[in-house]
């Protein structure tokens, strides 16, 4: 059966006194994974708002259009 390596908590947190660097290495880790998944989303959602724009604008150009051409 496997045993824990560290007798406490705290002792787990410090790692022989090389915790900061594997702490620090996580933390950077996770916010680059983080930004991986998010930041597309983000891009996405910023395309698809100016698509909503674009197609408003056209929609208002022809229906002006369509006026100007009834009269």
């Amino acid at each position: 059966m496997p045993s824990f390596k560290f007798d406490s908590l705290a002792e787990f947190i410090h790692m022989s006194g090389h915790g900061i660097y594997v702490w620090s290495c996580t933390a950077i880790a996770l916010v680059l994974l983080t930004a991986l998944i998010v930041h597309p989303l983000w891009l996405r959602k910023r395309q698809l708002q100016k698509l909503r724009q674009q197609q408003a604008v056209l929609a208002a150009q022809l229906s002006q259009h369509q006026q100007e051409n009834q009269t």
